[in-house]
């Protein structure tokens, strides 16, 4: 679907592709999936195929601006002794700084349609979403790059009371191959060993649980082609004043990193 949207700056005509989810579509994918989410090692996950239109996903990628771009925010793979250069992973948060199909696009997966859906998937009830995107948004690492496998620290703005819970990953990837490297790996939760990995490849959406030992990254150091980077979307998803479990003892202040030996485990997500 495309609108006409006036620019107030130039008073030109400006065609954005709007995502518009069909409740019924995503009941049904949520009532197929949630029995292989919660049923899930190394804890709680999803890999789904082919969840959102092609065509709006191609027009997010064509609005990601080039690395050099001042837009960019440079985090790195967690290593502090680690030098990336162009292939350093970053991201674009800031709504202003992204595309006018890619912000309609994270303003559908914040709506309550979408959440009703991450709920009846994972069976985590009374989420929200972060109208901010702090630390979500556009994600992009490059030849070298790497991400440390981590559990995520608490990201909403407001902090307190808003205790992260679920995270997705659409991955933005046409023709990856397996030999870029750059699978996303979900490790133990005593985080001793991988025990899975999801190939980043276009228009396949990773919906994970966020806990103090859910352990995630992709540690081993991509071998891309120089002009070719591993780019993605992350949503965080919030409950307030999370209950503590077995996995969760409360507010996570920092990421928590993992230093260890690449692993060899393999894995792909069910059709």
């Amino acid at each position: 679907m495309a609108i006409q949207q006036e620019s107030a700056m130039s008073a030109e005509a400006m065609t954005v592709m709007c995502y518009s989810p069909d409740p019924a579509r995503l009941e049904a994918i949520a009532a197929r999936y949630r029995p292989m989410y919660q049923e899930a090692s190394p804890f709680p996950h999803v890999a789904i195929d082919g969840l959102f239109p092609d065509e709006i996903l191609r027009r997010v990628v064509a609005e990601i601006p080039p690395s050099n771009h001042p837009s960019w925010t440079v985090y790195g793979s967690g290593n502090p002794h680690a030098n990336e250069g162009d292939g350093a992973k970053r991201s674009i948060s800031q709504e202003p700084r992204l595309g006018p199909t890619t912000r309609n696009f994270l303003l559908q997966l914040n709506s309550a349609t979408f959440i009703d859906f991450i709920q009846l998937l994972t069976g985590v009830t009374g989420l929200v979403g972060d109208p901010t995107y702090r630390g979500g948004g556009i994600h992009r690492t490059g030849r070298n790059g790497s991400l440390l496998a981590h559990s995520d620290a608490d990201r909403h703005p407001m902090g307190d009371p808003f205790n992260q819970s679920i995270n997705i990953i659409i991955f933005l990837n046409e023709g990856w191959q397996d030999a870029y490297r750059g699978a996303l790996e979900l490790w133990s939760r005593d985080g001793k060993q991988c025990e899975r990995r999801i190939t980043p490849i276009f228009n396949r959406t990773v919906i994970f649980e966020s806990s103090a030992d859910t352990y995630h990254g992709y540690p081993q150091p991509l071998e891309c082609p120089a002009d070719r980077y591993r780019d993605s979307l992350a949503m965080y998803y919030y409950e307030i004043n999370r209950t503590a479990s077995e996995h969760y003892a409360g507010h996570v202040d920092a990421v928590y990193w993992l230093n260890t030996p690449p692993p060899t485990a393999n894995g792909e997500p069910s059709a």
